[in-house]
């Protein structure tokens, strides 16, 4: 290396191909990529905000705030320089979009530390986590807190003074599971939102914009989300015996839309390699319509992404080509 060259140069664009990979062609950086993130995720938001009114912007705040916190004090105790790369904020917004909210406001609080000490720091950080933060804080609070965490909240557009509704009449989710199909009307509430559930499940056309704009930014690629949704299609048109409407409730019902795009991409949670994202998204898609089929619960998407997050190292091990020679 010449001497007269400095660190600083060699960051420029005046020696581009000396950077680190795996960004020798791709210059985003983590903070911008988790900007989009949010950015992307936005809209539906507001739109929880607007359904749900001042319950669901303090579990935002408390949940990203929380998180932001936990991030900070760690980093303090171990001395050490607090990454701005905005992944807490996102893992904060992804908590609190995947509540009730109906539930206390220290559960998003609780499942925020959680998720960011337990699942993220004690694993050395961003990049070397094995689970989805996000998830993690809310697999615990939904097994400690079942009653609480499993209620679905019946929208009260506009901020409404009549307060929350925690219903328990069946979700469109609900009556696909059982076989039953969907009236036009269950399914344009589906895409608006306009449905009992959680905080921001619900707004799946919101949602699905914000995926595609994730990959219109190539922030994401179509790998996960597209095998994923796929198989969902196919399996559910199989067990629906070819109902469309039921094909249409378990592709917009529940956290389908939310977890494929924005969670099981998470990159530190997900295969490095295309080949092993494909495969990722199809287990993906045939444990969420197993859950879904099998199980009590008619909805498994935050189990079922932690269950596949513990197979992405052996995915990746038995997909990543091996230098020539190398044996093991």
């Amino acid at each position: 290396m010449d001497e007269n060259h400095s660190f600083e140069d060699l960051r420029s664009n005046r020696y581009p191909m000396m950077e680190a990979s795996p960004h020798l062609l791709f210059r985003e950086k983590t903070d911008r990529l988790m900007q989009w993130v949010l950015l992307a995720l936005l809209p539906s938001v507001i739109a929880s905000i607007i359904f749900f009114g001042a319950s669901s912007l303090l579990l935002y705040a408390i949940s990203v705030g929380t998180c932001l916190i936990a991030e900070f004090l760690w980093y303090r105790f171990r001395r050490k320089t607090i990454p701005k790369d905005y992944s807490a904020a996102v893992t904060g917004v992804l908590l609190a979009m995947s509540l009730p909210a109906s539930v206390p406001l220290w559960y998003p609080a609780l499942g925020g530390a959680i998720g960011i000490i337990a699942a993220k720091e004690l694993f050395g950080g961003i990049g070397r986590n094995l689970l989805n933060p996000a998830l993690t804080g809310r697999a615990f609070l939904r097994l400690v807190f079942v009653k609480e965490m499993s209620a679905n909240v019946h929208p009260q557009p506009f901020f409404s003074a009549g307060g929350l509704d925690v219903v328990s009449s069946a979700t469109p989710l609900m009556e696909v599971k059982a076989g039953e199909s969907l009236n036009f009307g269950q399914m344009m509430d589906s895409l608006t939102g306009l449905i009992p559930g959680k905080n921001a499940e619900t707004t799946a056309v919101l949602l699905l914009l914000g995926g595609l704009f994730l990959l219109y930014k190539r922030v994401i690629t179509w790998h996960i989300p597209l095998s994923m949704i796929g198989v969902i299609i196919v399996s559910a048109f199989m067990l629906g015996k070819g109902d469309p409407t039921i094909v249409f409730g378990h592709v917009f019902g529940g956290a389908t839309i939310l977890g494929a795009f924005f969670m099981a991409t998470d990159y530190s949670t997900s295969p490095t390699t295309p080949k092993g994202e494909v495969i990722y998204g199809i287990c993906c898609g045939l444990l969420l319509m197993g859950w879904r089929t099998f199980s009590s619960m008619p909805e498994g998407m935050t189990f079922i992404l932690l269950i596949m997050n513990c197979f992405v190292p052996l995915i990746d091990h038995l997909i990543i080509p091996r230098a020539y020679g190398v044996k093991n």
